[in-house]
């Protein structure tokens, strides 16, 4: 993964990297500074992250903002005091919690939940280990439980690494280590399953990809300060991938090169029976490869095909291939002709109307990636060769598309996609725009913003860029406050169409600065419901229930970002009247009430209304 994004100066970059290679803390800390004295607007959304932890890490703590502002975002760490788990955590009043994080960590060890077991498990009988196990095992559901009712903040709970010691008969303990570390951070993953606030920072698998040199034994006795120096570099990457999808959002298509990529040879020179896709090497390689993908299609991630290729020769091999992982259905688009890459990879955006730093891209050869990264450099390109093996390491190593849980909006958002290509063909079939309108057949569903909503609102916050007039990023507890007040609107849009259902697509906020204004705090809409009225939809209800409860004045602001200049308009498009502006904002203000038409080629379902 590269640190610090490419808009970033080349030695702040280089710093960064070099300071990472090197694991030396000195050379972090300069890099830490450099990162720190770039302009604020370079640098990310502010992310404040809690440790609660039962060993010491406070000397190691720049490592950690170093990795996380380099993703990059304005990190603030606070660290709770030792072992103080359960009095911060479930404690809406402890320091920790009036802190008011972002999200929270808790890092923990058998060594210090159960000292006995870990270091002398023999002194202890069976039972006793068997009843401390147990016992920890609650510990950890009633922790989960307490705390979404204590902090809306998510909570990232750390697997239990195993102790550094081994004994062969503690394997065949019913009781010993290895059990009491499997049985804990079993109840840990099942509390994870069953808290949708709740994420796993997975510290033991870190440390079973690291080895013995993780940790740094004399230094834990001295200190109680485990992580070796030379391995907290690599700990604060890995930490920083895990938070990686509460700061930024994940990348949504995937484009891909074909031959030697997806399978090994060129299909228009070696024929399908020259072409290497099996079980055997190196075609288990490209099966490996095509299987990762298709693993990535299945969690909502949009496959493009870019191929320079003969249409014909493309089809009759996956015909004939019908036991590769991938088939040409899988992909949104597939574009296969001679066309250079990069404008295909530009036309497939622009259809699926997504912004470019949605794309990652995979290719073979140097000179397309560097064409394409030359071309489009917002297009995230991964580093791979000629080699497949370096192909599959790539694919299996990028953050861009980690992800703690998939929703089923993220789902039917990746079919929704899938259909656009169907969308497209169809406007262009047709003499008009609103002829295009009336034959989609649309249909609105407006719902008010509920309880069990909220987190697919601060999802809509985080990752809308374009349709989006303030870009504000509302934590799931801002959110619940503002709904909590009965005098502010909130309304969802879900949109379908003959072609299917495409899910939420759309959110209004509102809130009452005093009895006689009401004011929008945030106005978005998917990319994928742009130009087809449903900005008029929300704006109607909005006027609708603003004169229904006795606003008498409608005020906004636009704020402008460095994507979403196609809202710089809006506003004005719907009535308001500027009443200041600068080169960042412009705010409105609207005298009430105010009369709106609702475009006529959407049928409008309103939950409130109709019970």
């Amino acid at each position: 993964m590269t640190l610090g994004p490419g808009a970033w100066p080349e030695d702040v970059r280089r710093q960064i990297a070099e300071a990472f290679e090197s694991g030396r803390i000195s050379l972090m800390r300069n890099a830490l500074r450099a990162v720190q004295a770039l302009p604020a607007e370079s640098r990310g959304k502010a992310f404040r992250l809690g440790i609660v932890r039962t060993f010491t890490i406070e000397t190691q703590v720049d490592v950690l903002a170093l990795a996380l502002d380099a993703l990059p975002c304005q990190v603030e760490i606070k660290i709770a005091d030792l072992e103080n788990i359960e009095q911060e955590l479930l404690n809406p009043a402890s320091d920790l919690l009036q802190w008011q994080p972002d999200a929270v960590l808790v890092l923990w060890r058998l060594e210090e939940l159960l000292p006995a077991l870990a270091s002398s498990s023999r002194m202890l009988t069976l039972e006793q280990r068997m009843t401390a196990i147990s016992a920890l095992q609650e510990r950890v559901e009633l922790l989960a439980r307490g705390y979404s009712q204590a902090s809306a903040a998510p909570l990232l709970l750390s697997t239990l690494p195993l102790p550094a010691t081994v004994d062969l008969r503690d394997l065949h303990d019913a009781a010993g280590q290895r059990q009491a570390v499997e049985k804990i951070n079993s109840a840990i993953l099942e509390c994870a399953a069953r808290h949708e606030r709740i994420a796993i920072f997975d510290f033991a698998g870190w440390v079973a990809r690291t080895g013995a040199a993780a940790f740094d034994r004399k230094m834990d006795l001295y200190a109680r300060q485990p992580i070796a120096a030379a391995a907290i570099g690599s700990f604060a990457l890995f930490l920083a991938r895990t938070l990686r999808p509460l700061i930024l959002p994940t990348a949504k298509v995937l484009a891909l090169d074909l031959d030697n990529v997806l399978w090994g040879g060129v299909v228009g020179e070696d024929g399908i029976s020259g072409l290497k896709i099996g079980h055997d090497f190196p075609g288990n390689i490209y099966r490996r490869i095509q299987n990762h993908v298709l693993q990535l299609k299945q969690c909502g991630v949009l496959l493009v095909l870019l191929s320079k290729n003969n249409r014909e020769d493309v089809e009759s091999a996956f015909a004939a291939l019908d036991d590769m992982p991938l088939r040409l259905s899988d992909f949104a688009d597939i574009r296969v002709d001679w066309q250079e890459k990069h404008r295909n990879l530009a036309e497939t955006a622009a259809d699926l109307n997504l912004g470019l730093d949605s794309f990652v891209f995979v290719d073979d050869q140097a000179f397309e990636r560097e064409q394409m990264q030359f071309n489009l450099p917002q297009v995230t390109v991964l580093p791979a060769s000629e080699d497949p093996l370096a192909i599959l390491n790539a694919l299996e190593s990028c953050w861009l598309f980690d992800q703690h849980r998939v929703s089923h909006e993220d789902l039917a958002r990746s079919q929704d996609y899938q259909l656009q290509s169907q969308r497209k063909a169809l406007e262009r079939s047709v003499p008009s725009a609103e002829t295009f309108l009336r034959t989609l057949h649309l249909c609105a569903r407006l719902v008010p913003v509920s309880e069990h909503g909220i987190g697919r609102v601060v999802q809509m916050l985080g990752k809308t860029n374009q349709f989006n007039v303030t870009t504000r990023r509302h934590t799931e507890a801002q959110v619940r406050a503002m709904l909590n007040d009965a005098r502010n609107i909130l309304l969802s849009l879900s949109l379908a169409d003959r072609f299917g259902d495409q899910g939420i697509v759309g959110l209004l906020i509102a809130v009452a600065a005093n009895n006689e204004t009401l004011r929008i705090d945030s106005f978005l809409l998917s990319c994928r419901a742009i130009g087809r009225g449903a900005e008029q939809v929300l704006w109607t209800a909005l006027l609708s229930r603003a004169q229904t409860q006795g606003f008498g004045v409608l005020s906004a602001e636009y704020l402008r970002t460095e994507k979403n200049a196609q809202v710089a308009d809006l506003f004005d498009r719907l009535g308001m009247e500027p009443v200041s502006c600068d080169t960042r904002r412009t705010e409105y203000r609207l005298m009430l009430p105010h009369a709106a038409q609702v475009p006529d080629w959407i049928e409008i379902f309103d939950e409130s209304e109709n019970g």
